[in-house]
């Protein structure tokens, strides 16, 4: 179970990371395109609005995070579900007659939202204190390499926030700048990496898978640089 939740994590952040690259680069190629986006808008405010209530419920209900996760999935069944970017012609949307029009730098704006609010999630999702760790399905065999990953994540994170606090970073309004949104999105991609470290039982892909999305991140003299490529995680 714990498994499909922190796949279902992953998937979700490289989802909303590729919608939000995909539709920046649209808007830079053709700032003037007239497509509509208002069908993927409002699929959008649902992904936010399940998200949200999952966030505010949370505190109220029983279990673990995971076990929370499960249940929520029972009843909306698209929580965590990151809608695809489709647009509709102007014309079309004349047909319909439709009074107000979501164009792709309204969208955007969706999308920003939405990963601030997948960020609080993330953030939500705190380690527990008395958990075991199995590596590879047992409790001490091969522990140093997954030690050794998680003090090369603790202390890019540690880096991380401190660039954070020198760049005076608000957590729940949008970067002003392309650097700041670097940072946000490195701080998530380190968010993810440390939510697969902590799974009771981790397998030697998703250990590699850790490693890659670390290497990704290159914090040197106070300076940090991210790979974007996505890296898909082997459930």
């Amino acid at each position: 179970l714990e498994t499909a939740y922190v796949g279902h994590v992953c998937l979700t952040w490289e989802a909303l990371h590729s919608q939000y690259t995909q539709l920046g680069q649209k808007i830079s190629c053709n700032p003037e395109n007239p497509t509509c986006y208002n069908q993927c808008a409002q699929q959008y405010q649902q992904f936010q609005v399940l998200l949200q209530r999952f966030i505010e419920n949370e505190p109220f209900e029983q279990g673990t995070r995971v076990e929370k996760y499960a249940r929520s999935r029972n009843s909306f069944s698209k929580l965590l579900q990151v809608p695809n970017v489709q647009g509709t012609c102007s014309n079309a949307m004349e047909d319909e007659e439709s009074d107000y029009r979501v164009l792709a730098p309204d969208l955007l704006k969706l999308v920003e939202a939405s990963i601030l609010t997948f960020y609080a999630f993330l953030r939500m999702d705190k380690k527990k204190a008395g958990g075991v760790r199995n590596l590879f399905g047992s409790q001490n065999q091969m522990a140093t390499p997954l030690q050794q990953v998680q003090s090369v994540a603790e202390k890019k994170v540690l880096k991380l926030k401190e660039l954070r606090k020198k760049k005076s970073f608000k957590k729940r309004s949008w970067p002003g700048t392309h650097d700041e949104v670097e940072l946000l999105f490195s701080l998530m991609d380190a968010k993810v990496v440390s939510r697969v470290l902590r799974m009771a039982k981790i397998t030697k892909e998703q250990l590699l898978w850790c490693e890659d999305k670390l290497r990704k991140l290159h914090l040197t003299d106070g300076r940090f640089q991210r790979d974007p490529s996505p890296i898909l995680f082997p459930c």
